[in-house]
């Protein structure tokens, strides 16, 4: 399952766009209990000049090269508390169902929980990765990416 999720967590790095939104990370970011992360355009496009992007342990490296100039920010937020965990899947599933995501995958597994939901934009996408098993985590990509564009995009190191 551990394998499943780093795989969705690694498809959501790559395919994401920005939406009217206003950031998730900023309702919970100082709030204890949770840890917010978010990477701006600037960073991507750092990142997008050294080509490949991998983690220790993972088999494969992520190649962003082609696209990082399409993702516009990305988000990570994530605890570990149950009343953090609660807030924070339902602040995800209300922001889901008011603005119409589309729900791309749904892995459920001994306890563990993967979904990825997508919003097609006009002119921006927004891809969310919900995971829970110990720790309750998201990752939301915004930008310009299309699932066209995550083609090759794992591979190999």
């Amino acid at each position: 399952m551990k394998k499943i999720i780093h795989i969705l967590f690694l498809m959501l790095m790559v395919s994401m766009a920005a939406s009217a939104q206003e950031s998730l990370a900023k309702q919970f970011k100082g709030k204890e209990g949770f840890s917010c992360i978010t990477i701006g355009k600037a960073a991507m496009k750092m990142m997008s000049s050294k080509g490949k992007l991998g983690r220790e342990g993972f088999s494969g490296k992520l190649n962003i090269g082609n696209f990082a100039d399409k993702i516009d920010r990305l988000e990570i937020i994530s605890t570990s508390t149950p009343e953090a965990a609660y807030k924070l899947t339902e602040a995800c599933h209300n922001w889901i169902e008011k603005d119409g995501f589309e729900s791309i995958i749904d892995v459920d597994e001994r306890g563990q929980q993967a979904s990825i939901y997508a919003k097609n934009g006009d002119t921006q996408n927004v891809f969310l990765l919900l995971a829970q098993d110990e720790e309750t985590s998201v990752i939301i990509i915004y930008g310009t990416m299309t699932f066209e564009d995550l083609q090759g995009t794992v591979g190999p190191r």
